[in-house]
């Protein structure tokens, strides 16, 4: 048996996360008020679940919300939960209180037409998905917060814990690689499931949900959403006339031969970052209109100071630096 469980992200959220603490507190509520229920567990789950042959009748169209509030037993709320509270404050932070509630909300309703047309298919291949089974769990409308996630944070850094037979092991791993995994692994479940492969998951909710993040970031431009995320991280220094001084977001990755510099600064033009290097000491700084981009970082080894393969691609600034 193995699994892997993320439990901390790098990145700490400016304001605190109301929203996403009142959907955690939600559904545990209701995982609990149902817990105490047994026998009636299913009338639930009926009743305020997303059953799909409802739905494409045009009826019972509330459930499509309902239905991420209910979860089946104690490891699908407690990995659901983890993912939301790991993954959620930072990007209702980016988006605000109003508009992230709304966003998780039409994720996961999106993720749930998707599971749908997935069931719908998989009736045509004769595969076998009953439409008449409802669907619960929060985990489409959680998706989608993954997929803005890895949109805005990429480089960030997941503290994870891995788990084999009986061995449990802690690692950092960048979300990027993180959640293409969890996305990747969702796909493939998910097209097994047009083979005949049983599983009780609604993986394409998960793919649908994901996706619906990713299309949201783009229309909504991701260069805005990041620099409205970084100006509130630090406030104005000095007089309304001086340039609001912002701590960029950096990722320091140490190789044997070299360490890379990331960082997260955005709607800038390359021509005015500066990159001050010491054996010890990377100096990153950067001016757009009133905005000033400034981070002095530290480095774990000693380096040659000379700049390497330094790019700058949507609103990420990396470059590396030989070791000595």
């Amino acid at each position: 048996m193995a699994a892997i469980f993320p439990i901390q992200d790098e990145n700490r959220p400016s304001r605190k996360p109301f929203v996403n603490w009142g959907l955690v507190a939600i559904n545990v509520a209701v995982f609990l008020f149902l817990f105490f229920q047994p026998y009636r567990q299913y009338d639930y789950f009926y009743t305020f679940g997303a059953v799909p042959s409802d739905i494409i009748q045009g009826k019972n169209f509330w459930t499509l919300v309902t239905h991420m509030f209910f979860h089946a037993d104690m490891w699908h709320i407690i990995g659901n939960m983890i993912f939301l509270w790991v993954f959620g404050d930072n990007v209702e932070d980016t988006f605000g209180h109003v508009k992230y509630l709304l966003f998780y909300l039409s994720g996961g309703i999106f993720a749930e037409f998707t599971h749908i047309a997935s069931a719908l298919i998989s009736q045509q291949m004769n595969m076998g998905q009953n439409l008449f089974i409802p669907t619960i769990g929060a985990s489409g409308a959680i998706a989608s917060v993954l997929g803005a996630y890895i949109i805005l944070f990429p480089h960030a850094r997941i503290k994870t814990v891995v788990y084999v037979i009986y061995i449990i092991s802690f690692t950092s791993i960048p979300a990027f690689y993180y959640l293409g995994f969890w996305f990747i692994y969702q796909v493939l479940m998910g097209l097994g499931m047009f083979i005949g492969t049983s599983s009780s998951v609604a993986f394409w909710a998960h793919v649908g949900g994901f996706i619906f993040g990713l299309v949201v970031m783009k229309v909504v431009g991701v260069e805005k959403m990041r620099k409205r995320y970084l100006m509130r991280r630090e406030q104005p220094v000095s007089t309304v006339s001086t340039p609001l001084v912002v701590t960029p977001l950096v990722d320091v990755i140490v190789d044997e031969d070299r360490v890379t510099i990331l960082a997260n600064m955005p709607g800038l033009d390359p021509r005015n970052i500066k990159i001050e290097v010491s054996e010890s000491l990377v100096v990153i700084s950067a001016e757009y209109v009133d905005l000033r981009f400034y981070k002095q970082i530290v480095l774990p080894v000693r380096v040659i100071p000379r700049v390497e393969n330094a790019l700058y691609n949507n609103g990420v600034l990396s470059f590396s630096l030989p070791r000595m």
